[in-house]
C-alpha cells in the first residue's frame, strides 16, 4: 500500500520509503517464548538480505547523494568490483555474440602480482533494464568525479552516509553492512553457481578459478579461503561470466580436503 500510495504522489515518497524501512526491520523481529525481543539485527547478516532496506534508508534521507549510494551498492552486488576499480569502468554491449553486456575493468592490485591481468572482463547473457541503467549511473557518477579529482572524497561521503544509515536500521550489530560488503556478496553468489554444485575435485579447482577470475584475482587461493561463504542465489543479480583466457591466467592453489595444499608460491 506505502507503495502505491509513494508511485501515486511523488511528495511522500521519502515518508514512505523511511516507513517501509522501519516496517521491514520491525518484521524481522522474532519473539522467543518468554516473550523478549530476539532480533535478527543481532547477527551479520550478508548484503543481499538488507539491500532493500539499507536502499530505502538512504532514500528516506535528506541528503543529496542517496542516489548515488544505492546505484554504488547495486552496481556493486552485481559486479563484484573494487571501489577503485569503477572509474575505468566500461558497460557496453559485448563483443561476443553470445552475450548481451559486457563490463571491462582495469584490475585493481595488478601492480603488486595479486591480480590475472591487468584487465577484467565480465559478461552476461542478459541484464535487466533497470541494472544496466543504475550501473551505467554510478559509473558515470564514479567517472566524473575521478576527472574532477573528486572521487576519494564521494566514496568518502558515501561511506559516511552508509554507516549513518545502517547504524540506524541495525543498531544492536556489532558489525553493520559497509560499501565493500556489496563485492563479498558477490563473491558468495558466485560460488554459489561455480563451486558449490562441484562433484569432483577438478570441478571444484575450475569453479574456483572462474570466481577468481572474476574478482581479478591471481590465484585461487583467496576465492578458497577468503569471502563470504556460498549461499543460494536468489536471481536477482544474474551472474557473469569471465572471459575464458582470464581463467586459464589464474594460478591454481585449491587442493582437495583429503590431499595437502601444495608449495606453489605466485
Amino acid at each position: 500500500m506505502m507503495n502505491e500510495v509513494a508511485e501515486d504522489q511523488p511528495s511522500l515518497v521519502p515518508e514512505m520509503r523511511a516507513a517501509i524501512a522501519l516496517l521491514e526491520d520491525v518484521e524481522s523481529r522474532e519473539r522467543s517464548d518468554d516473550g523478549l525481543l530476539r532480533t535478527s539485527q543481532q547477527k551479520l547478516k550478508r548484503l543481499d538480505d538488507d539491500l532493500d532496506r539499507i536502499c530505502h534508508g538512504a532514500l528516506a534521507t535528506t541528503s543529496p547523494n542517496a542516489g548515488i549510494l544505492v546505484d554504488c551498492l547495486t552496481a556493486g552486488s552485481l559486479t563484484g568490483a573494487r571501489l577503485e576499480e569503477w572509474p575505468s569502468a566500461k558497460l557496453r554491449p559485448s563483443s561476443d555474440p553470445d552475450y548481451a553486456w559486457e563490463l571491462e575493468f582495469a584490475n585493481g592490485k595488478s601492480g603488486n602480482g595479486r591480480a590475472h591481468g591487468e584487465t577484467r572482463v565480465l559478461r552476461w547473457a542478459w541484464l535487466p533494464e533497470e541494472l544496466v541503467d543504475q550501473t551505467k549511473a554510478w559509473i558515470f557518477a564514479a567517472r566524473e568525479a575521478a576527472c574532477n579529482g573528486h572521487y576519494e572524497t564521494l566514496i568518502s561521503t558515501l561511506r559516511s552516509l552508509m554507516r549513518r544509515v545502517t547504524k540506524q536500521l541495525f543498531p544492536t550489530r556489532k558489525r553493520r553492512p559497509t560499501l565493500s560488503s556489496a563485492r563479498h556478496a558477490a563473491a558468495a553468489r558466485w560460488k554459489a553457481i561455480y563451486v558449490a554444485p562441484a562433484r569432483t575435485p577438478e570441478e571444484k579447482e575450475l569453479g574456483l578459478a572462474i570466481v577468481a577470475a572474476l574478482l581479478g584475482h591471481a590465484s585461487d587461493e583467496t576465492a578458497t579461503r577468503h569471502y563470504a561463504r556460498p549461499r543460494e542465489a536468489d536471481g536477482r543479480f544474474p551472474v557473469p561470466t569471465p572471459d575464458p583466457t582470464e581463467v586459464a591466467r589464474v594460478r591454481k592453489r585449491y587442493s582437495a580436503p583429503s590431499k595437502k595444499r601444495d608449495s606453489l608460491k605466485p
